[in-house]
């Protein structure tokens, strides 16, 4: 961070997350054109992708969660001015990254078989299969993605994760086009040709990353190549205090998986009008993300140096920013339902009424569910910042598991009622986890977490 601002100030925060602002940005772009490629070669691809993507995401969720605990570590690490510790880090996360991708291969057929068991329509299934056997075939390269940024991000240099990921997402939409497509001499691959220009693209930005870190500069000061290998104490804790946060991402995406798939069940129309939404949400929330991502960094790097009145400060302004935003976009998408509806369904494809008809009131209920999850990212991410990931997992367990997933499915196959009530159960969950959050920050305990041994 090469310009100076006041310590936990509304200017530093800033600093350190328009970037990660960019970089969600980026992200969902790239996902808003590789799912409406998909719409335009088929209605099938759409209703497809999302949740086996969603599934996809969520098998590699416990391993995204635990690689991103490393940038917690280097963060405090480099508060401290330990750059061997940095160093020593980084090869902690990258290992349970390597780790992580041998783990996710195994569990491939298990996802076979869960998309199998919702038994949706035969033509979706077929084109879910294919979607998620790709993308978590090559799952790993996105966790060690994750360990990698660690290391740029922990340090305050958040520019260099942004640019990488704008680089890499370019070049996925581009081969999107070109190979959902069948476009420069290449075969028309459908989804696959989807689920191949991710996996491309994130092999692009692991070899950017890798060039970047092992630099000359970065062997001198960090030593790099001199410190690779196994160390006990920080890769218990970092499995310790990551594991959790993993454990309640995981949660948190699995439930998530497993509503789509139970909308799915409702009528084919109800899942597309579903899938519409979650396909925008994205949209909302890159600001949100994103900061939340700062508010992390910015609290453990606080908490390491022992100031959680400077943390509690990080906090406040992190609330000025997200507020505003999220209150502006709830404004939005309750006013401006339509012209979200008709960037995914065109008004004269088959059956675009009636999905219209079902996702303008779905629309309306993002535009609370956004303001609840402003605070649930707001507050979450500064408690798991602290350390304090194991009560994020029991509030996804008790949450997710306890109501989100037992009141959908009763929604869903015992009262029978529209895909309405299932997203309005879906935004109560959101105001409930929102509260916890709440509750937990102002009660104080994340105050006392200590992450790294000095």
């Amino acid at each position: 961070m090469s310009k100076k601002y006041a310590q936990a100030s509304l200017g530093e925060l800033w600093h350190l997350s328009y970037p990660l602002i960019v970089l969600m940005a980026a992200q969902v772009v790239m996902q808003f054109a590789d799912r409406m490629f998909l719409a335009w070669h088929s209605h099938e691809a759409l209703a497809a992708c999302v949740p086996s993507g969603i599934l996809a995401m969520t098998f590699g969720a416990v391993f995204i969660g635990l690689a991103n605990y490393t940038s917690v570590f280097i963060s405090q690490f480099y508060a401290k001015k330990k750059y061997a510790s940095v160093t020593v880090s980084l090869w902690q996360g990258v290992l349970l990254a390597l780790i992580s991708s041998l783990l996710l291969v195994a569990l491939t057929p298990i996802g076979y078989a869960i998309i199998n068991a919702f038994g949706h329509e035969a033509q979706v299934r077929v084109l879910e299969l294919k979607y998620f056997g790709l993308l978590n075939l090559f799952g790993g390269v996105a966790v060690i993605n994750n360990a990698l940024a660690g290391f740029f991000s922990g340090r305050g240099y958040t520019k260099v994760p942004m640019w990488t990921t704008i680089v890499g997402n370019i070049i996925n939409i581009g081969l999107d086009y070109i190979m959902i497509f069948g476009k420069l001499g290449f075969p028309e691959m459908g989804i696959a040709g989807a689920a191949w220009g991710t996996i491309i693209s994130q092999g692009i930005m692991l070899a950017i990353f890798g060039t970047l870190i092992s630099s000359s500069r970065n062997r001198k000061e960090y030593k790099i190549g001199k410190l690779v290998g196994f160390c006990k104490p920080v890769f218990s804790r970092l499995v310790r205090f990551g594991l959790p946060n993993g454990f309640g991402f995981l949660l948190d995406c699995l439930s998530f998986t497993l509503f789509t798939f139970m909308v799915g069940n409702i009528d084919t129309i109800s899942l597309q009008a579903s899938n519409v939404v979650m396909s925008m949400q994205p949209v909302v929330f890159t600001v949100i993300l994103g900061l939340g991502i700062g508010i992390q960094i910015s609290v453990s790097k606080y908490q390491g140096l022992k100031r959680p009145d400077l943390s509690v400060l990080v906090v406040k302004n992190a609330c000025k920013i997200g507020y505003v935003y999220a209150v502006g976009i709830g404004i939005l998408f309750f006013f401006g339902a339509p012209l979200f509806v008709n960037l995914f369904i065109p008004p004269s494809s088959a059956d675009a009424a009636a999905i219209a008809a079902k996702t303008y009131p779905l629309i309306k209920l993002v535009s609370f569910f956004v303001i609840f999850d402003a605070t649930y990212l707001i507050f979450g991410e500064s408690i798991r910042g602290a350390g304090d990931t194991k009560f994020y997992m029991y509030v996804m367990l008790f949450c997710a598991w306890g109501l989100l997933i037992p009141g959908t499915w009763y929604i869903v196959y015992k009262l029978q009622l529209s895909v309405f009530w299932v997203w309005s159960w879906l935004t109560f969950y959101a105001g409930l986890t929102a509260v916890f959050m709440l509750w937990r920050f102002f009660q104080g305990k994340w105050k006392t977490i200590v992450v790294t041994a000095d």
